[in-house]
This record gives structure tokens, sequence and C-alpha cells, in this order.
């Protein structure tokens, strides 16, 4: 028998009700909660020594510093030397955060990062209380390059240079302008009147500045070759360009490998090219120990015969002399070492003649 319009209609609206309510029903029916089948984490209990440390938020609280200082301090000192929570952060023992807190109130009474920052506790309290000579003031050219970076007016320090380079040589620019505003520009990111970025920002237009005039400068042709690089972990870009320059005016072929390279890449390379000395730069700041060490490693990867030179501030802060090594002190220690070895033989570089 058929079905009249009427209970069509009615079969419909019921279908179609049941559906709704049962897709309704989908929609508030409660998800039931995945198990978890996974292990537990667990973070693992702090030792008693972090248990007594702070964490690095607190220790930037009570002393003072900036955690971009303690970043650096850390890397180019060895000091401070944080261990790390279960969670992986950065947690200072008490007896480093009261020798940081004799730093902060050095460095409040003018002291430099470099002087002070490695130093052992019994020192630094030897230091308190005196007296030292303000820092002597700048050259107006360097003063105004200063002022220029801590101003962001890099377009203008950029020009500033540039004239500079132009009216003083490429000789007396490296060694009057370059040099002392390259020191200029760390000491004061060291006590935090800049920020590491605005260094950054002046090592790489001073390393741009030092490209164009490289592509001028053709050392004679029988000039003996020396070998120049930084440690690993030594970012000092601008420290070679600058000592490569100064070889150039010297007549000396340089085969730069670059910053941070390891030992026996540095022997390697010393092997393979038959240079006649080996120049190892350091960084301005990096503590007696580490320097020691990557001395000693370097030493022990290149022939007896060729002889090495050590340069930077952390030649100072040797424990010893190392056998076999010769220091200096800054670049011009170094060509004086050069000269004393008979390897710079003084008869220049030549420059191109403009028409």
């Amino acid at each position: 028998m058929g079905q009249s319009e009427t209970d069509r209609r009615i079969l419909y609206t019921c279908g179609t009700q049941n559906r709704k309510e049962s897709f309704m029903g989908i929609l508030i029916k409660a998800p039931t909660r995945r198990r978890d089948t996974g292990d537990p984490v667990v973070v693992p209990p702090a030792s008693a020594d972090t248990r007594s440390a702070l964490h690095i938020r607190e220790v930037v609280r009570i002393t003072g510093l900036r955690r971009e200082q303690l970043y650096m301090w850390q890397r180019r000192y060895g000091f401070p030397d944080p261990s790390r929570d279960g969670f992986g952060d950065r947690v200072y023992p008490p007896d480093q955060v009261a020798r940081l807190k004799l730093i902060k109130q050095l460095l409040s009474e003018g002291w430099r990062a470099g002087a002070v920052v490695p130093l052992a506790d019994s020192a630094l309290q030897s230091m308190l209380g005196i007296a030292i000579e303000d820092p002597a003031p700048l050259p107006g050219e360097i003063e105004t390059a200063v002022k220029l970076l801590g101003e962001h007016r890099v377009g203008e320090l950029q020009n500033h240079l540039s004239k500079l380079l132009v009216g003083q040589g490429l000789r007396r620019f490296l060694e009057q302008t370059l040099i002392p505003l390259n020191e200029a520009v760390h000491e004061r990111v060291v006590r935090g009147d800049m920020q590491n970025f605005q260094e950054l920002r002046f090592a790489d237009l001073a390393q741009r500045l030092l490209r164009d005039v490289t592509r001028l400068v053709r050392p004679t042709r029988d000039a003996r070759q020396i070998l120049l690089a930084t440690p690993p972990n030594d970012p000092n870009q601008l420290g070679l360009a600058i000592l490569e320059l100064l070889l150039f005016t010297e007549g000396v072929n340089c085969l730069t490998l670059g910053a941070g390279v390891p030992a026996q890449e540095i022997g390697g390379a010393a092997r393979a090219y038959r240079v006649c000395l080996a120049v190892l730069l350091f960084d301005r700041g990096i503590s007696g120990k580490i320097a020691g060490q990557e001395i000693r490693s370097l030493r022990a990867e290149l022939s007896e015969d060729l002889p090495l030179i050590v340069s930077g501030r952390a030649v100072n802060l040797l424990a010893k002399p190392i056998a076999n090594v010769r220091t200096a002190a800054d670049f011009s220690s170094v060509m004086a070492t050069m000269r004393e070895l008979a390897v710079v033989a003084g008869n220049g570089a030549e420059l191109p003649q403009r028409a």
C-alpha cells in the first residue's frame, strides 16, 4: 500500500529530527581523555651546589651587571663559571657572586674589566680604594669617531674614517687612528658604556674599509710568507686585518686563515705552504690559563724550527714563559719581533701610482 504525501512528510520530519538529535549528541558528548603511555618527565634533583647557587636573574639584580657582560667575561676570561640547574639555566655559586660584586665595585672606581676580571679575590680586595688615573683624553679624530658610533651614526662614521685614511695614508691611519680607536671602542663595551652590537658594527665597517685598501696593495714578489690566525672561540677578524695590512706595508706576504682556527689546522697549513713564521693573535680579553693551553697546543703542531709569535693582552697573563714561543703585547711589538727575527726587511710594499 502506497504512502500518502502526508505520511511521507511525517516520516521525513521524524527521520531528520532523529539525525539532528544523533548529530547533536555527538557534538555534546564529552571526549574521552587519552591515556598517556609515555614515560613521565623527571626533573633531576638539584645538587647541594646548585641549591645554594643563584639564578642569573638574581645575579644581575644583586650585582648590577648585565647578562651580556657575564656571558662575554665567561667567554673571554673563563670567569664567571656558572653551573646549570635541572632546567638548564645558569646558576652562580655564592663565592662567584661575591667576586662579581667586587668586580662591579672596581669597575665603578674606574678599573677596566680586562684588568680585574681575571684576578683572584685577594688581588681584587687589595685594589679597592686605590686611586687610579683618569684615562687620557682621546685625540680629536678618535673622539669624534667614538661619538658617531655611540650615536649610531654609522654612515657619518664611515665617511669620517675614509677621509682620515686618505689624509693620513695607510700606515699612519692604522697605527695612529684605527688601532687606538679599536681599543677605545672595546674599553667602552667592557665598561658597559656601549653595547656588544656597536662593537660588532664598528668591526664590520672597519673590515670593509680595509678590504677595499687590500685590493690596492701589492707586496714585493720575493717577500717571505707569514701565517696569521686566531685560536678557537676567538672572533678577532679586525685584528687580523690590521696586522695583515701592517705587514703589507713592510713588503710581507700573509697567509691569513681567519679567526677561530684549531691548532692542527694551523699546523697543517704551515707545513703545506712552507711559511717562515706563524703568528697567533688573541682577542683583547682571554684568561692566561686558556691562552697557555692554546699556545702549547699550537707549538706542538708546528715544526721545531718554525718561529711562533703570540700577541694580545692575554700574553701578559701567562703564568710563565712557554718554550720556543715569542710573545708580543701589541702590534708594535709584533713588528719589532719580526725585525729581530729578520722576517721583515723593511723594504715596503708597492702601492699603485695614480695617473
